[in-house]
Order: C-alpha cells, then sequence, then structure tokens
C-alpha cells in the first residue's frame, strides 16, 4: 500500500485490481483500474470533478441521507434516461417503499442488511416480489452511480439476494387461434392491428406510436424509433424503452397486404370527420386522427378475443405469441430478440419462448437421421 499526504488518499490491491481512495474535507472518492498509476490517475479525475457534483447537493457526503440522494439522482439524472412510466414507478417506489424504511439512514452508513430489512418489509406489507425486484434494481443502479462518484466505497446492495417470486405463467395463443383471429378482422380496422401485435410483436406503446412514415410497404418493412406514453394526462411521443428496442422489423406479406387496406381504411375516416380531423399521420389513429386510447385499444382486444371463443388473455400476451411463433418456425432466438427490441437474447429466451416443441422435433429428427445413415 502506497500512502499519499493528505487529500491524496492511497492506494491498495484488490484482487488483481488496484483502488484508490481519497478523503477530501469529508467526502470519499475511490476509482479501480489494472494499475495502480491508472487507478490513481482516475481518482484524481473524479476529484477535479467534485465541485460540480458538490454544486448540486446542499450537504456534504458524509451526511448525506439516502432518500435526499435517491430522490435528487433520479429527479436530476436518472429521469432523462428512462420511459416516463419508468420514472413514475420508480419515484413511486423511492417515496412509498424505500425512503420511509431506509431513506433517513446516511449513505455512507448504508448496509446489505438494511437493503434486505427494507425488502423484508415490503414482502410483508403484501408487495408482490415483482415490486421487490424494482426496488432492489433501483437502488441498485441508484448506488452503483453514487459509488462511480465517489460518495460511497461499495455498492451494498451487491450483497442483497434479489426477491424470487413464483414464475408467472405466460399464454402465447396458438396459431390456430391466430389464424381465427386474423381471418375473422380481415379488412377491418382491427386486422393490421392484430398483425403489428401478434406477428410483429410491438408493444402497445410502440404500436400507437407508429406514423406511416415509418413504414416503408414496397421495401415491406417497419422502424420502431418511438412510443407513446401519457404523461401528466396527455398522450405524447416518448422515447423507446431502451436503446436496443429501436429497430427495423421485416414485414410478412399478409402483414404487407393488411397495412395496404389499412391505408385505404384511414382515408375513409378523413373523408368522414371532415375538418374535424386532425392529421397526425398516425397508423392507428381515434376517429379524428389523434392518438387512439390504450384502454380503447385494450378493449378492443378483449372483445376480438371473446367473438373468436380465445380464452382471456392480455395484449401483452400477443408479443409473447410472436416471439413463440418464430422460435416454432426454427428462427433463431438473436434473431427474435433484435426483432422484438430486446437488451439482450437472454431475455427472449427466459420470457418470451414457451413450450415451442417445433424446434426440439427438428433435432429429434436430425438425431434419428444420424442413428440411420
Amino acid at each position: 500500500m502506497s500512502r499519499r499526504s493528505n487529500g491524496q488518499g492511497h492506494t491498495y490491491k484488490v484482487g488483481n485490481s488496484y483502488r484508490t481512495v481519497i478523503h477530501c474535507e469529508g467526502h470519499v472518492v475511490t476509482a479501480m483500474a489494472a494499475t495502480a498509476q491508472e487507478s490513481r490517475k482516475r481518482a484524481k479525475e473524479k476529484l477535479d470533478l467534485m465541485p460540480n457534483i458538490l454544486s448540486k447537493n446542499s450537504l456534504p457526503v458524509a451526511k448525506m441521507q439516502l432518500g435526499d440522494y435517491l430522490v435528487s439522482w433520479l429527479e436530476e439524472e436518472h429521469k432523462l434516461h428512462i420511459a416516463h412510466s419508468t420514472y413514475k414507478r420508480y419515484l413511486a417506489l423511492a417515496r412509498f417503499h424505500i425512503n420511509p424504511s431506509i431513506g433517513g439512514i446516511e449513505l455512507q452508513k448504508l448496509l446489505s442488511n438494511d437493503i434486505t430489512r427494507m425488502l423484508a418489509v415490503m414482502r410483508e406489507a403484501g408487495q408482490s416480489p415483482r415490486s421487490q425486484q424494482q426496488a432492489r434494481a433501483l437502488l441498485s443502479v441508484a448506488l452503483r452511480d453514487a459509488e462511480y462518484k465517489g460518495y460511497i466505497l461499495v455498492n451494498p446492495v451487491t450483497r442483497v439476494r434479489n426477491p424470487q417470486g413464483k414464475r408467472i405463467e405466460i399464454s402465447p395463443l396458438t396459431i390456430k387461434e391466430v389464424k381465427r383471429l386474423l381471418k375473422t378482422y380481415s379488412g377491418t380496422y382491427l386486422g393490421a392491428r392484430l398483425h403489428i401485435a401478434l406477428i410483429c410483436g410491438l408493444r402497445q406503446g410502440e404500436a400507437l406510436g407508429l406514423t406511416w412514415s415509418d413504414i416503408d410497404l414496397s421495401a415491406s418493412t417497419l422502424k420502431v424509433h418511438r412510443q407513446v406514453q401519457e404523461v401528466e394526462g396527455v398522450q405524447v411521443f416518448t422515447d423507446l424503452k431502451t436503446e436496443k428496442s429501436s429497430r427495423l422489423v421485416a414485414l410478412t406479406e399478409e402483414t404487407t397486404a393488411a397495412l395496404r387496406g389499412h391505408l385505404g381504411l384511414i382515408e375513409q375516416l378523413k373523408l368522414r370527420a371532415e375538418s374535424s380531423w386532425m392529421e397526425n399521420n398516425l397508423v392507428f389513429p381515434d376517429g379524428f386522427g389523434n392518438f387512439r386510447s390504450p384502454k380503447t385499444d385494450y378493449a378492443e382486444w378483449k372483445k376480438a378475443l371473446k367473438l373468436c371463443g380465445i380464452a382471456n388473455k392480455r395484449l401483452h400476451d400477443a408479443r409473447h405469441t410472436a416471439a413463440t411463433l418464430m422460435y416454432s418456425q426454427g428462427v433463431g432466438i438473436e434473431t427474435i430478440s433484435r426483432a422484438l427490441g430486446h437488451s439482450t437474447s437472454a431475455i427472449t429466451s427466459k420470457l418470451y419462448v414457451h413450450n415451442s416443441v417445433e424446434p426440439q422435433k427438428v433435432a429429434a429428427e436430425a438425431l434419428n437421421q444420424l442413428l440411420i445413415d
């Protein structure tokens, strides 16, 4: 360990890396690197940024409480990088579950046991495992950022087990049910909407945010680059869930044909609305050209299932259906992941592909041929 004068800190080895810790006027700056020299360099760079960081906080880091840091970080920084619905969910978790339990603990004194206790309180209060997981995830990201900035030495969430719960059984539609729906609603407003949900696998907000400029009917492609969400009671275009959610989707011939027919139906809506029509170039507008209500969209989905004698399912199950149908036809997980806009193919494999035996039949037949030859 090489010790430095006040304000420069000390460097020590951690496994195959080096950590530099600098104490300066009640604040702590840390940095990890493969070499001691690089570690000290990174710590010094963080220290140089400290005046900018401190200007955003009225209390010194040594006295800052988790609750103050979490809400400030969420409002001023993280809000800019997540969907509005996610921000609202995180803010609710912080205000109603995290802060009432451990928000009063000083940031630098927060322990993994405190977080485990907070999750136990949530569980005893009847909060679902999913809510507990989201609370832990929020703390993990927030405290990882605090560690990077040098507010804390180690992120305590890394020592907290992720709450486990029963996996929700997802039941995608069968190919027979998909064909029944598409045939029943062919040529109607809902026909193209069902194609976008069941065949393309778009999320509801992505589908309702589609404009005709996003669709190239001659090339049979569809571009997903934004979505519609309700912000402060008003539907607006917002960024997608993640960067990888932005994607180009190849359309089937049937889906392309359905969209061509749908374009004609929109023209009829315009004629019917006359001067009341608001041109937003939306693929799935309401009767006056404005954003279609998610509630109306969902109600139409439920009505379609009932009319076709299909068991009640969530609209999001249509997305699962698209993934499962692709997988059943031998499409690789990585390709399905890109088509759905997932951040990793692991998410696709774990959450969206269910009980599809077709690829296994292909594998069994291949092995059978090997035994025969």
